[in-house]
């Protein structure tokens, strides 16, 4: 079966059986529409439905009936890039201007992506799960006459989490949970000539191609004082993955391979995570909740592609068998949220809440291909309840980022730039208890 058609059967599957969405550096937050409501406050504790095994597998044993979960996001970036200079001119002089374009609108695609839970009580202390999910992706898309081809072109990355999770009540106070994960990364990256002066600027320099799978494991504990306050606790593990697939670029021509497509390589190291979350009931009518998560971002130090020594090098007449290397040099960081629920009556629940984004970038390494920046969230959403058995759920976001500056130098030559933008996201689903 060839990579164009498993991709398909995956994009598929994906419709009907996962989720994804954009939070700091490339991590996907929205594991519901309930949760975008409330900006994912609370998160490891609510368990208001089935998407809580996706953040805290301990939380599973709240439920006395079976649940599914499943939604759709529309996600709507809105992210403008500017190259400044070029070697130290201007990115807009005479000499690029007339072939390369430096100002660039919408280079973060929307999206529709969808959502997929289960929980199944075994018995009054034990409940199983299973979550579709994405906790990674991004993709990026630049005009391949772009003047800063070699550091932009076009970025993809695509992750699939298949979780299955069990939890047990140990006592009327504290249950554990855990659960194996097993997930399925597609990449892909392009970069073109650019400024360079020796080819046109829509000349691919690099282009590479791959999928691979790779398995982890999660772990949650829930702490129920009464059944209005709780605390809920989670970790979930790094994820190595190498990619295979095929590379075709420069890297060839420097051992004597001009043109040539090769087998290649690139490790993919998926960040830990770790989330503590609470949830209030302080009136009849009224709750609270919060959550603060630690992603380890330093793990993501640079993007490497290799192959063998006689296929790629890393520069004209050294057989290394690397194809591509660019440092990232992320560092950890944290997002904290806030929100609150009003249970209306017994047919709508109101939500609200506020978050920030920390991003894992820091100044000296931000690039075009992910111009990360820190980000506010403000969310607003409502559950309505047309029967006893089923939800609805409906959530809106508005992401504010901050403008920024960075700069990145490619053989010799130095790009400055400047990146920002928002981003909107429509999120609805619905529960269904069996």
């Amino acid at each position: 079966m060839n990579r164009l058609t498993k991709r398909t059967l995956l994009s598929t599957a994906i419709a009907v059986a996962t989720f994804q969405a954009h939070g700091a550096g490339f991590q996907i937050s929205e594991h519901s529409a309930s949760g975008l409501g409330r900006a994912f406050a609370g998160e490891a504790a609510i368990a208001d439905n089935a998407a809580v095994a996706a953040r805290n597998p301990a939380a599973m044993t709240m439920f006395d009936s079976a649940q599914i979960s499943g939604g759709l996001s529309f996600i709507q970036p809105d992210v403008d890039a500017k190259v400044d200079t070029v070697g130290g001119a201007p990115a807009d002089a005479p000499t690029f201007s007339a072939t390369t374009s430096n100002s660039h609108s919408d280079v973060a695609p929307d999206a529709i992506v969808p959502y997929f839970h289960f929980v199944k009580p075994l018995n009054e202390k034990s409940a199983i799960g299973f979550s579709t999910f994405s906790n990674f992706g991004l993709s990026t898309e630049y005009p391949s006459d772009s003047v800063a081809g070699p550091i932009a072109g076009q970025t993809e990355l695509l992750t699939v989490d298949f979780n299955v999770n069990y939890a047990y009540k140990i006592n009327e106070q504290l249950s554990l949970g855990a659960g194996l994960n097993a997930v399925y990364a597609d990449a892909s990256l392009v970069r073109n000539a650019g400024a360079a002066a020796l080819a046109a600027p829509t000349t691919e320099v690099a282009n590479i191609e791959g999928d691979g799978w790779g398995f982890g494991w999660n772990v949650g504990a829930l702490w129920e004082f009464d059944e209005n306050h709780r605390l809920g606790a989670a970790y979930r593990s790094k994820v190595d993955i190498t990619l295979e697939g095929d590379y075709s670029g420069v890297g060839t021509a420097y051992v004597g391979n001009p043109g040539v497509t090769v087998p290649g390589e690139l490790e993919l190291n998926l960040p830990d995570i770790f989330e503590f979350s609470g949830y209030h009931k302080l009136a009849p009518k009224w709750a609270v909740h919060y959550s603060a998560m630690m992603i380890g971002w330093d793990s993501f130090q640079e993007i490497k592609a290799t192959s063998d020594v006689t296929n790629c090098g890393s520069s004209a007449g050294t057989f290394d068998g690397v194809c591509l290397q660019k440092d990232e040099k992320w560092e950890n960081s944290w997002r904290y949220s806030i929100g609150a629920t009003h249970y209306l009556n017994n047919e709508w629940t109101l939500r609200a809440g506020l978050a920030l984004d920390e991003s894992p970038v820091p100044d000296s390494h931000r690039t075009m291909s992910i111009p990360d920046t820190e980000r506010t969230w403000y969310s607003l959403g409502a559950s309505y309840q047309p029967s006893a058995n089923l939800t609805i759920d409906g959530g809106l976001a508005y992401l504010n980022g901050d403008s920024v500056t960075g700069s990145e130098t490619e053989n010799g030559t130095e790009f400055t730039f400047e990146a920002g933008g928002d981003a909107y996201i429509v999120s609805i689903g619905a529960n269904y208890t069996f």
